[in-house]
């Protein structure tokens, strides 16, 4: 899991419950992703000693791009909590603390416009693949749940980002600082 036991216990006070559902969304889609980790790891496994004894099923490769898919969006959602995605952190350092800041802010901002709207268009598509029934490249296996990934996900990171700014704009965050805030702090002193 990113965050670790004793440091992603969520404050007491007024936003108590907001802090409690943040960490039990993170958690469990941690605790998800890794589980599909492990499957997809199993099924992978299992689908090349199949392969090897001559044993094909047509919607195996279907299944596995599902877990990865599924892998993916959920794995981000602690990245986006958390702004560990991928970043320029070497251009981030060089400047002040307050320019880092209104961009921080600019970047949240972005991304929780970003990922509503995809959220939304996946919405979308998924009803659209629901509604005519469409089904997996191998014919077998309904679209949708696979369709299913990206307004979740999506959404998920949503409120991931929305977390991360009300963290930005009011310095209240359950999550413990991130490693490159850490190396920011340890080397410039700044907070």
């Amino acid at each position: 899991s990113i965050m670790n036991q004793d440091a992603d216990t969520p404050r007491e006070g007024r936003f108590a419950v907001v802090d409690r559902c943040i960490h039990f969304m993170a958690r469990w889609s941690d605790r998800l992703a890794a589980f599909i980790c492990a499957s997809l790891i199993v099924t992978t496994t299992a689908s090349m000693a199949l392969y090897q004894l001559g044993i094909v099923f047509p919607w195996l490769d279907d299944v596995l791009r599902m877990l990865l898919i599924w892998l993916v969006y959920l794995g981000a959602v602690s990245l986006c909590l958390r702004n560990e995605h991928i970043s320029m952190d070497a251009f981030n350092m060089m400047m002040p603390q307050s320019v880092r800041k209104v961009v921080a802010v600019l970047t949240a901002l972005l991304a929780i416009g970003l990922c509503s709207f995809i959220a939304k268009i996946g919405y979308d598509s998924m009803m659209i693949t629901m509604q005519f029934g469409q089904l997996l490249p191998s014919g077998y296996i309904p679209a949708w749940p696979q369709s299913l990934a990206i307004p979740l996900g999506f959404g998920l990171m949503t409120i991931a980002y929305l977390s991360y700014l009300w963290f930005l704009l009011s310095g209240r965050m359950w999550a413990p600082p991130s490693e490159v805030e850490k190396y920011v702090e340890k080397h410039t002193g700044e907070k």
